[in-house]
């Protein structure tokens, strides 16, 4: 007969799988309606531009909250949190940003960053980080409604479903010794995501988008994974966004 612990420990078990399974379903629907959503505006749609880059974003960050809020409000339980103290239950979600996270988000970018240029420019001629030609007085509306999206709220929602939630729930999952797959298998979950939602104009672009963000990916997952918070990890993929926009801002 199974003794409480056992049955806790499989409650645990289970309710952790439940996790990853919503949380991947959450990803699929965003990839499904951001790719409907896109085709629709282009279709003639959503004629507004402003709010053609409105309904994009909502596309994904709707599925993706709603994961992770349901995530989130099952492991704030009273019963899960009696379970915290067993070492198969969840890890709590931790903010936190050190000066040392910090340093480290800062190599991560600039390592990632200049992959991605010289990827560009082996494939292309061009880093793909110079103000984009424009005819007239560019729509400032829609470059700051863009760059909030971008700069702000993506990377802080998908930090907080990737790494802070699905990597973790994963890494929870496995043994010690298998561990590291949790954050490979996070990162590459997290690139499928980009180029799927992104549309890429070739294989060339498709290739670029994916080993960038899956190398953003992986060294912000192996932060989360040897410090337990996820504010660097933010912090890398704040900046990350933030130097391309800044760089490609039509001057």
């Amino acid at each position: 007969m199974s003794s409480a612990p056992d049955r806790t420990t499989t409650d645990v078990e289970t309710a952790r799988q439940r996790d990853l399974v919503t949380l991947l379903v959450a990803v699929g629907v965003a990839v499904v309606l951001a790719r409907f959503v896109t085709g629709f505006a282009r279709g003639g749609g959503i004629p507004a531009p402003v709010l053609q880059i409105v309904a994009a974003d909502l596309a994904v960050w709707v599925p993706l909250t709603v994961g992770a809020l349901w995530v989130l409000r099952r492991a704030s339980r009273p019963d899960m949190a009696r379970e915290a103290g067993s070492p198969t239950a969840p890890s709590r979600l931790s903010f936190g940003l050190g000066v040392g996270d910090a340093i480290a988000a800062l190599g991560i970018v600039i390592v990632c960053r200049a992959v991605d240029a010289a990827m560009s420019i082996s494939f292309f001629g061009t880093s793909g980080l110079s103000p984009a030609p424009t005819l007239g007085q560019p729509d400032v509306v829609l470059l700051v409604v863009s760059a909030i999206g971008v700069c702000v709220v993506s990377p802080v929602l998908e930090e907080v479903v990737f790494r802070g939630l699905f990597q973790r729930r994963l890494a929870d999952a496995l043994t010690p010794r298998t561990r590291f797959l949790a954050v490979l298998l996070t990162a590459i979950l997290f690139a499928l995501l980009h180029v799927l939602i992104s549309s890429p104009a070739s294989s060339l672009v498709g290739f670029e988008v994916f080993t960038t963000t899956f190398l953003l990916g992986l060294l912000t997952g192996a932060l989360v994974a040897m410090t337990g918070r996820i504010g660097g990890a933010i912090l890398a993929h704040v900046l990350f966004n933030t130097v391309a926009v800044v760089l490609t801002w039509p001057r």
